[in-house]
């Protein structure tokens, strides 16, 4: 009897794990997103992309951008990918939390907004706008222009962005650091 009662718990428990192991959480974008009815979605900042099917919350700063302030439709969001369209193109976003240390709810209300691009960058110069779309930033600029230009450093290796240096991946081994001086851009350094 005792044999039986302890196979029948190791087996629930190893089944428990085998299926919540593997179970991928459908969200609904609307409700992650806290959206009003009908609003149109926006990216918060420029995504960049080597293969629209393979964008990455790291954000790596190589091939082509998707300016911030884009109009986006969400086809559909799960705790590892958010399938968006925006000028007409289909793109897979894989999300992996364990690189980026915040669940996927947090990081799309990041990634997502219903303001216009002028309202999302409101305080910059029309010459700091047009840089801030191409994905430029200058000396000078403040730290929410760097965020809506590059988006977000890496949390791995800026996990607190009131620090004074942010690092954002150029690629697997290239880094970049933003040096802030009083909230203000100081320097840029690209790292090999």
């Amino acid at each position: 009897m005792k044999f039986a009662a302890a196979l029948f718990l190791t087996l629930t428990a190893a089944g428990t794990l085998l299926f919540t192991g593997c179970y991928t959480r459908t969200l609904i974008p609307e409700e992650v997103l806290q959206l009003p009815t009908h609003a149109q979605v926006r990216t918060a900042y420029n995504l960049w992309y080597r293969t629209p099917d393979d964008l990455t919350p790291e954000n790596i700063q190589q091939g082509k951008i998707i300016p911030f302030g884009t109009d986006v439709q969400i086809e559909s969001m799960t705790d590892s990918q958010i399938v968006f369209r925006a000028n007409g193109e289909l793109f897979t976003l894989n999300y992996d939390q364990t690189k980026t240390t915040i669940p996927m709810e947090d990081f799309a209300r990041e990634l997502f907004t219903t303001a216009l691009a002028v309202e999302t960058a409101s305080g910059a110069t029309p010459a700091q706008f047009e840089k801030m779309r191409r994905g430029v930033i200058e000396k000078g600029m403040t730290r929410k222009q760097v965020l809506i230009t590059y988006g977000r450093p890496s949390r791995i290796r800026t996990p607190n962005i009131l620090s004074d240096t942010w690092i954002y991946w150029l690629d697997r081994v290239k880094s970049k650091r933003v040096i802030f001086k009083n909230d203000k851009v100081l320097t840029e350094l690209t790292l090999d």
